[in-house]
């Protein structure tokens, strides 16, 4: 369920090099590349600064709460750089949205947070205040028309990624993901992964201790953890072979589950 998935979808992939922050001015910077994102590219300058009155800039030097669970939606949260965490009403974590992503779409509508957020140690996040966002929209139909295939495409995401959840085991997710992530990377026998580990337990949907034990399931695949942040996978192909084997695990329902088990995973590698 990761919302900055959505709006690529709807508008293409940010700019080469969106990475790449300077040490002094980030507030200045931030706001800047806000008209870089999707779909606040619709929005002229003008358009652009009118919304931006009243909007700051949050630097995280440590994890830091953003907003809780069934609270008044007052902003619209902008992940510009690093990651925030979602977690459910009983502290459960739901999801993970990596920069550049949109917080709570849903939420700016409906004026009350569904989930809780906690930004990770070293992000960067812009506050744009609700009664701005929505006069925004008002203003331009195009912005408006893109949040709400915003909204409705979160929507499909979640409901893909709740079936992936229900159908695969953690290590099978986890597995997934890093064979993903090397994938993109271009990786074909090794690969670092650095990434809070509370980050990527958010994509997942698994809480710290699930996520630990997953992972210690997948040291015998030579996946190591060097530090909170930094995942080691050594041998990408006996991974892939661990992963192909828990997916062909005979379970109680016989090859139902198998078949039920291989289109969650296919549905999970559209959604993460």
């Amino acid at each position: 369920m990761r919302l900055e998935n959505a709006a690529l979808a709807i508008k293409g992939a940010p700019p080469p090099g969106f990475d790449c922050w300077p040490r002094r001015h980030q507030d200045k910077v931030a706001l800047d590349r806000l008209a870089e994102i999707s779909p606040f590219d619709l929005l002229s300058p003008e358009q652009l600064d009118q919304m931006l009155r009243g909007a700051s800039v949050l630097r995280n030097t440590g994890n830091t709460a953003l907003y809780e669970a069934q609270g008044a939606a007052e902003y619209l949260h902008v992940v510009m750089k690093g990651n925030v965490v979602l977690n459910g009403p009983d502290g459960v974590i739901v999801d993970g949205v990596n920069a550049p992503g949109i917080l709570g779409a849903a939420d700016l509508f409906n004026g009350r947070h569904i989930f809780a957020a906690e930004a990770m140690t070293g992000s960067l996040v812009v506050k744009i205040q609700r009664s701005a966002m929505l006069a925004a929209l008002e203003r331009n139909g195009l912005l408006a028309n893109a949040f709400l295939g915003l909204v409705a495409a979160n929507t499909q995401v979640l409901a893909n990624a709740l079936m992936a959840q229900r159908c695969l085991t953690g290590v099978q997710r986890l597995a997934a993901f890093l064979l993903e992530q090397a994938e993109q990377a271009g990786a074909d026998h090794s690969f670092i992964l650095d990434i809070p580990k509370k980050a990527i337990a958010g994509q997942l949907g698994m809480t710290p201790a699930h996520f630990a034990r997953s992972l210690t399931r997948l040291t015998e695949a030579g996946v190591e953890r060097r530090n909170r942040n930094t995942i080691v996978i050594n041998d990408i192909s006996a991974l892939r072979g661990l992963l192909d084997g828990e997916l062909g695990v005979a379970t109680q329902d016989g090859s139902a589950a198998q078949h039920k088990q291989l289109a969650a995973y296919r549905n999970f590698r559209n959604v993460s």
